[in-house]
């Protein structure tokens, strides 16, 4: 429904209708945030940053937050962002 995949890959497909299978239907992936879906498929542990969190602004304004990212680039970390999604997405 929203993966893409390259010349003949059927992978990202496949992965995609399996991860909804999992959740129930497609519907179920609506909105959500990458770092539950990365914590899903890889079994890894995610950090999750919400920028409406004082504690978060405070690493923004000192530029602590960018030395973060920096070094999670650098180790080879993997990198994802999310937003809440429209006001359609939310359910009646």
């Amino acid at each position: 429904m929203f993966s893409r995949a390259h010349c003949n890959e059927l992978w990202v497909l496949i992965l995609e209708k399996a991860y909804a299978k999992l959740h129930g239907n497609y519907f179920m992936l609506r909105g959500g945030f990458a770092n539950e879906a990365l914590i899903d498929l890889t079994g890894c542990p995610t950090a999750y940053y919400d920028f409406q969190d004082e504690f978060v602004w405070m690493l923004l304004e000192s530029g602590e937050f960018w030395k973060l990212m920096r070094r999670y680039d650098e180790e080879g970390f993997l990198i994802s962002g999310s937003t809440p999604g429209e006001e359609w997405w939310i359910d009646p």
